[in-house]
């Protein structure tokens, strides 16, 4: 049997389930394009619904989401790596949304290690070459 976090059609049937405004909302990871830190809250980006703010901190939504191919980029900010458009040469992350995540100089060789592993490596690589 293969392992559930390596087979992306497996991680796509996936649910994971937020409380908000009085009741449950189920999600799939896929549709998550990023979470961003705001002090003791983290907003909630989709690709198909509006951003929800949770009373949660950040570091809550990093465990349940890792296995799913989140990653920690900076102490502001998980995303979806599903959810990449480029990376560029100052360390910041556009994501499909065309909003920026940063990475932080702390962490930095951690994930350029992952992204580059990736199967979409190629969506980086040609952000990495250097004009001229």
């Amino acid at each position: 049997m293969k392992d559930l976090y390596t087979v992306p059609d497996a991680v796509v049937s996936e649910n994971v389930s937020f409380p908000y405004r009085g009741g449950i909302h189920c999600f799939q990871p896929d549709q998550i394009i990023r979470l961003q830190a705001d002090n003791n809250y983290t907003c909630i980006f989709f690709s198909n619904h509006k951003p929800i703010l949770m009373a949660k901190v950040l570091c809550g939504y990093q465990r349940l989401l890792e296995p799913f191919g989140f990653i920690r980029t900076h102490r502001s900010h998980l995303i979806n790596k599903q959810h990449i458009s480029a990376v560029l040469f100052n360390g910041d992350i556009i994501m499909d949304d065309k909003s920026k995540a940063e990475i932080s100089r702390r962490k930095r060789k951690e994930v350029f290690y992952a992204l580059k592993n990736e199967y979409w490596s190629a969506k980086i690589v040609g952000s990495f070459h250097h004009p001229g």
